[in-house]
């Protein structure tokens, strides 16, 4: 080995000796020539910059700020949130929160007990147990408003368990948490109060303090309750750590009450504020008769937030009704009081001296900002803003009545005050407010002015107009059992829509077995064809035919009966769609008898049974005809779009449609009521047995503005039974009544100026929203591309 080693040596050591030379050289001289290539670039650099200085500055030479880099990046900023109601945004909370510790024993009939007697009079309860023992027991089928178990069943940990619970779920929306075990009854209206009464920007620890082995320690007791403010749960929260590794004693209370002095440094005190929380201890031996052993003492008992512990839940009841018959003799003997003041004070006053109604119903207090009525403006001619859909409307009838009656007797009412020093000058403006629990609210602002200086004094006047005495009325008993016979005339220009509509009656009324009998009266006029293939209603005909075939076993049957126009059209061009009614249900109404249902429909409309029943309910022989106001789809070349399709039923909403209140046209009665009211008419609006005699409906002459003639012009058979029947007119709106948008609303106009006002009043009533109208202004303003219809 060695001897190769020499071999090799002597072969190579040249190459060798070289190698390890410049490897000993290369780690010498390496930090030398790092220096001199610095120090010859950081020389050229200089020289560069001195060469630069020299030379003329370029204005687009790149420059480099290096100061204050780098920038952390900024994230984007979120836009601001508004709440939707005043409440969030002010941070305004509940008042009281419950919270009842129960066990497995006692949850069935003490806890019961406690919420029937308790929960009515606060903002929320929830009742804390077990979770095994609430699974076992099964206590949702208890019907107590909130139950939370906890995995944890040491005892003496669940007050602290119910501090975590509520502090994460309620601590925002509540200004007080009352704790307590289900072992008291609680007056929950006083507790209510006593909260109400407390501020909440201090820490409240209120409770009935017990004595403990260190008498420094002021400790509250659960089973009497503890009041605690929304501040002190805040910070029972950020100890609860301590709280839970310190509870070192089996008393509950003790460590509960040491957990929140530890955390807030606030002692159990019986009293808050200066108002003192009263409670009050059953012995045992009390229990059985408990009512009866207090009445010596009856005043601190009656005054009592918390009475307890009790065992069984007869005491809460007994106790509860105790307290409920001690309010009730209280509010019986304030009514007698009060309603014998009324009486003197009517004794006293004569009608004209008294200004104000006696008793008066008090203003309704509004749930929510959805229940404030509104104050409308006036003037004395003109009242603004009455509704969603006009700006002004002129003042009229009953309106302008009373208005003018009211600032008559606040004009009479300052002359007689003041004598001749004020005298009237002029109105300026008034407010009505209708409430339906009280009448009519007034406040009109007038202006008058003094005999002897001519100066000018403005007066602000509240004035009211009471409802009227509200009486029962006994409405003869009705059935769901009745058959229906829907009316739906159809025209030409229909037949689109009364094939979409026999589809959805064959699905939601024939084929559920409704009671229903539809009749379809085609109007021909007198060009059109009614007979062979060139009848303008075969298809409909052969629909109708083959769907009344399909469902004869269950008696559901669809009819038809046609009506042709006499000849002379020209003469027709004046009939309204309503005198065209009276030719229908002249016509029709012969082949039904006198005790049946007649409902009036329209092709655009969509079928729904809730309507049918609803129809059968509202209309009563000989004393109810029922005139539902539809929900009316707007037109769908404004309101659909790409983004917004047209739905396959149509749906309440405010942006699709609206309760049309100008709609008449659907109404169900019997046809002995219609007979009866039609023969009061004959002579203004003539009877029509045959077709021929339709022309009898058209004027003869010029006819004056106030003639009878003028009145079934427009909602013709409506008006006929409000004028001319014994029967009521219910007139309400129906949800389950929907429209589809009507192109042809009106079809028959009269030639007349006025009546052609009124097609287009109607027509542009159920175009649009305003908002949707606005925006299709600004579309065409700004040349945007809209679809092209007829309005």
């Amino acid at each position: 080995m060695i001897r190769l080693f020499h071999s090799v040596f002597r072969q190579n050591s040249y190459f060798i000796i070289s190698f390890t030379l410049g490897v000993c050289l290369s780690i010498y001289m390496a930090p030398l020539f790092v220096q001199n290539n610095c120090t010859n670039f950081n020389t050229k650099i200089e020289n560069d910059n001195a060469r630069k200085t020299v030379q003329v500055n370029d204005a687009y030479e790149p420059k480099i700020n290096l100061a204050a880099k780098p920038k952390i990046a900024m994230k984007a900023g979120h836009g601001i949130i508004r709440p939707r109601f005043h409440k969030a945004e002010l941070g305004i909370r509940n008042k009281l929160f419950l919270g009842v510790l129960t066990s497995p024993e006692s949850i069935s009939s003490l806890a019961v007990a406690l919420n029937k007697t308790a929960s009515k009079f606060v903002s929320k309860i929830m009742f804390f147990i077990d979770a095994p023992s609430a699974q076992r027991l099964n206590v949702s089928l208890l019907k107590l408003p909130g139950i939370v178990g906890f995995t944890d069943t040491r005892q003496t940990l669940k007050p602290f368990h119910l501090i975590k619970y509520v502090s994460d779920n309620f601590l925002e929306d509540y200004d007080f948490f009352f704790i307590i075990k289900d072992t008291s009854y609680i007056q929950a209206q006083k507790l209510s109060d006593y909260a109400k009464k407390i501020s909440i920007i201090y820490d409240i620890h209120v409770g009935r303090t017990m004595q403990t082995i260190d008498e420094s320690e002021k400790i509250c007791s659960l089973d009497s309750g503890i009041l605690l403010s929304n501040s002190v749960v805040k910070k029972m929260q950020r100890s609860l750590e301590w709280c839970v590794k310190n509870a070192v004693t089996k008393d509950d209370n003790v460590n509960f009450g040491r957990c929140v002095f530890h955390a807030s440094q606030v002692p159990c005190s019986d009293s808050a504020q200066g108002t003192k929380f009263q409670t009050f201890v059953v012995r045992k031996g009390q229990l059985n008769s408990l009512i009866p052993s207090v009445t010596a003492d009856n005043q601190r008992f009656d005054n009592s937030i918390i009475i307890g512990p009790l065992s069984k839940a007869e005491h809460y009841y007994t106790i509860h009704f105790y307290f409920s018959m001690k309010t009730t003799t209280k509010l019986n003997i304030a009514i007698e009081d009060l309603r014998k003041s009324v009486v003197k004070l009517s004794k006293s006053q004569t009608a004209e001296s008294r200004r104000w109604p006696v008793a008066s119903q008090p203003p309704a207090v509004p749930l929510s900002h959805f229940d404030v009525v509104r104050w409308d403006h006036f003037t004395l001619t003109h009242k603004y803003l009455n509704n969603d859909f006009t700006n002004l409307v002129p003042l009229s009838g009953a309106d302008k009545e009373d208005i003018q009656r009211i600032i008559s007797a606040a004009i009479t009412h300052v002359e007689e005050k003041y004598e001749s020093a004020l005298k009237f000058h002029r109105f300026i403006n008034g407010y009505q407010k209708f409430d339906p629990s009280r009448g009519m609210d007034y406040i009109i602002d007038l202006e008058f002015r003094e005999t002897t200086s001519g100066k000018t004094i403005h007066k602000r006047f509240e004035l009211f107009k009471s409802l009227g005495k509200v009486e029962m009325v006994p409405v003869p008993y009705v059935t769901e059992n009745v058959r229906v016979h829907v009316v739906i005339p159809v025209q030409s220009a229909d037949s689109e829509r009364i094939m979409t509509f026999l589809k959805q009656y064959s699905i939601n009324a024939m084929e559920k077995k409704d009671l229903q009998f539809l009749m379809l009266v085609f109007i021909y006029n007198s060009h059109e064809s009614s007979k062979g293939d060139n009848d303008i209603f075969k298809e409909v005909k052969n629909k109708a035919l083959s769907l009344s075939n399909k469902f004869e076993k269950l008696g559901n049957l669809i009819k038809w009966h046609s009506i042709k126009l006499p000849g002379n059209g020209s003469d027709f061009a004046v009939l309204t769609e309503s005198l065209l009614d009276f030719a229908v249900m002249d016509s029709v109404l012969k082949k039904f008898s006198p005790e049946s249902l007649v409902l009036v429909g329209r092709p655009n409309m969509e079928v729904r049974l809730d309507y049918f029943n609803r129809v059968r309910m509202n209309t009563v022989l000989d004393f109810q005809v029922f005139s539902p106001i539809p929900f009316t789809e707007y037109h769908p070349d404004i309101i659909y779009n790409e983004n917004r399709p047209q739905p396959p039923e149509l749906d309440i909403n405010k942006n699709y449609g609206h309760y049309d209140s100008t709609n008449f046209k659907h109404i169900s009665f019997y046809t002995a009521d219609y007979l009866k009211a039609r023969k009061k008419i004959e002579d203004v609006i003539p009877l029509v047995k045959y077709d021929k005699d339709i022309w009898k409906l058209t004027p003869k002459s010029q006819l004056a503005e106030d003639s009878p003639y003028h009145l079934y012009t427009r909602n013709g058979i409506y008006n006929m039974f409000v004028k001319n029947s014994k029967a009521h007119i219910l007139r309400a709106v129906e949800p389950s009544l929907r429209l589809r948008h009507s192109l042809e609303t009106c079809v028959y106009c009269r030639s007349q100026v006025e009546f052609n006002d009124y097609c287009t009043r109607m027509q542009a009533f159920n175009l649009a929203t305003r908002s949707q109208l606005g925006r299709l202004i600004l579309d065409h303003q700004a040349h945007v591309a809209y679809p092209r219809s007829e309005f």
